[in-house]
């Protein structure tokens, strides 16, 4: 289950962000920040990913795997920006399915 809220931001946007699951069944390591890094470059939208009081710049490999979520964590993302709405509903895809699976396999 995917909770959703909108935040002001004080511009024009709104700041979306959603807690979701970590399918990954070693979590967030190297691998799994990599291919989220990947992906949020595609986007102009700032992204953030926070678990347990940590927060990290979804677009940095090392900051990724500092959060050390693991399998099952619930992690939150917030998104802001001109594409924030696909950036957001392809990174929950990402997070709480596509991990679980390789690369190849996605």
């Amino acid at each position: 289950m995917h909770r959703v809220k909108d935040r002001p931001t004080g511009k024009d946007d709104e700041l979306k962000t959603i807690m979701t699951t970590v399918a990954d069944p070693v979590g967030f390591h190297l691998r799994a920040a990599g291919r989220i890094v990947k992906l949020t470059k595609l986007f102009q939208s700032e992204v953030t990913i926070r678990y347990q009081g940590r927060v990290a710049n979804a677009k940095s490999i090392m900051g990724l795997a500092s959060l050390a979520a693991e399998y099952g964590a619930e992690v939150e993302i917030e998104v802001a920006g001109p594409d924030e709405a696909d950036a957001l509903a392809r990174l929950v895809k990402l997070i709480s399915e596509d991990l679980a699976h390789s690369e190849e396999d996605a």
